[in-house]
């Protein structure tokens, strides 16, 4: 791989991050993800001149992360040092990002909110703070703001919309894998995909991951998700009742920006 065809390569995903911040993030907003609430909440206290920096940090690892084989040493580099990650790292892992209910994720914060020495533990921890931890919920996500009106979109209501979209947009099979996972088979885009469903993550609701062969070997994509184009979260762990149906169509719209992505890649390689 050239440095320069590198370089076109995170011009191109780069040109795809701005774009997104450019228009308030429309994708990213409706993310049901504790871990892209703290990357948004974090955007929002970067200047101009700083968010121009991550995104170009972004798009050097995300480059990066297509082809890990030829540019492992770089990448791990780029992750472990480049100043606009280390401070989105100690953003994100600060008092700020981490106490309020905000960043929590919404099983955990039900059960927190219904048992008594949570609460007392949680008052005493903040009482300790020079800062009101934030709680509230991003609106686009969750309307109502209060809590006790929050239903947790569990398992089966999930599995029957993702049953009902994926066949639309791509999959013409799936199987059961080991671990209570699923894998949807099919073409989106003239491409080959995979995509693994898991319900069962620790802490979280649903966690996906868009897989596409190469037989060059050249390019990798294995159980990627759009969020982590972004270093943003682990999986979706704010899916309710209300939002599960948009949530599973966003789903659909992050899976076809991967595959969408990675051919635009292709095409620059080839």
């Amino acid at each position: 791989m050239s440095p320069q065809k590198l370089d076109d390569i995170g011009a191109l995903l780069k040109d795809h991050l701005v774009a997104e911040a450019q228009a308030g993030f429309p994708g990213l907003t409706r993310t049901p993800s504790t871990g892209v609430i703290q990357l948004l909440d974090y955007f929002a206290t970067l200047t101009e001149a700083d968010r121009d920096l991550h995104l170009a940090a972004l798009a050097r690892i995300d480059a990066l992360n297509f082809f890990p084989q030829l540019a492992v040493r770089e990448l791990e580099a780029l992750v472990a040092t480049n100043p606009a990650f280390v401070r989105y790292r100690r953003a994100t892992q600060s008092a700020a990002f981490t106490m309020g209910l905000r960043y929590v994720g919404l099983r955990m914060m039900k059960a927190m909110l219904a048992d008594p020495m949570s609460m007392q533990m949680m008052a005493r921890t903040r009482a300790t703070l020079d800062f009101i931890p934030r709680d509230d919920l991003p609106a686009a996500l969750v309307p109502d703001p209060d809590p006790a009106h929050l239903k947790p979109a569990k398992a089966p209501l999930l599995r029957k919309l993702i049953n009902d979209a994926f066949p639309k947009l791509f999959a013409t099979g799936k199987q059961k894998r080991e671990g209570g996972e699923t894998e949807y088979l099919g073409v989106l885009q003239g491409t080959n995909i995979k995509v693994v469903i898991d319900f069962a993550a620790r802490g979280l609701q649903l966690r996906y991951g868009v897989s596409i062969p190469d037989e060059t070997k050249t390019i990798f994509i294995w159980q990627r998700a759009y969020e982590d184009l972004w270093g943003a979260g682990a999986g979706w762990d704010c899916l309710t009742e209300e939002n599960a149906e948009a949530s599973i169509g966003l789903l659909c719209e992050h899976v076809a920006q991967v595959v969408s992505l990675r051919n635009g890649v292709m095409g620059l390689v080839r």
